[in-house]
């Protein structure tokens, strides 16, 4: 048997962590979607990350997964009158909650959300390492972004 390239190695990493690339919703994810279960061992920190205007409905959107291949079950809470939302990322398979993040999103004063940018302001990660190997802020803000990107096509800067 042969050795894997850095390469190889490397998508075979990524696939195990984030599976197929993710299409976009049909319908948007609630909670109920999913048998899901909530942190055991919490930790939040700040975070100051830009959200595209363009990219808020995808993000809105969340993913449910339809396969084995697919490892994420992900969906929002919001934007309540406030403009405050929340999203949460779980593991497909074991429903275990890996990350959650705060969001802040400008709405007018019909409740609409505005033509600007919103932000990610606080990220929330799983630290037991009984369902995460070694999970640190910038591991988890890595994950996030990985997230957002492979699974719900958003891209975040």
């Amino acid at each position: 048997m042969s050795e894997l390239s850095p390469d190889q190695f490397n998508s075979l990493r990524h696939w195990s962590l984030y599976g197929q690339r993710g299409e976009p919703a049909a319908k948007r994810a609630i909670s109920t979607d999913w048998n899901t279960h909530t942190f055991e061992k919490p930790v939040t920190s700040p975070w100051n990350q830009q959200i595209s205007r363009t990219e808020l409905p995808k993000l809105l959107q969340g993913f449910q997964p339809g396969g084995m291949e697919d490892k994420w079950f992900v969906y929002a809470d919001g934007p309540d009158a406030q403009g405050n939302a929340v999203l949460h990322m779980f593991r497909s398979w074991t429903g275990y909650k890996l990350i959650e993040l705060e969001l802040v999103i400008e709405l007018n004063e019909d409740g609409e959300v505005m033509e600007k940018d919103s932000y990610i302001t606080e990220i929330t990660w799983e630290s037991n390492n009984e369902r995460i190997v070694e999970q640190t802020e910038e591991k988890a803000k890595t994950m996030a972004k990985e997230v957002c990107n492979w699974v719900l096509g958003v891209k975040l800067p």
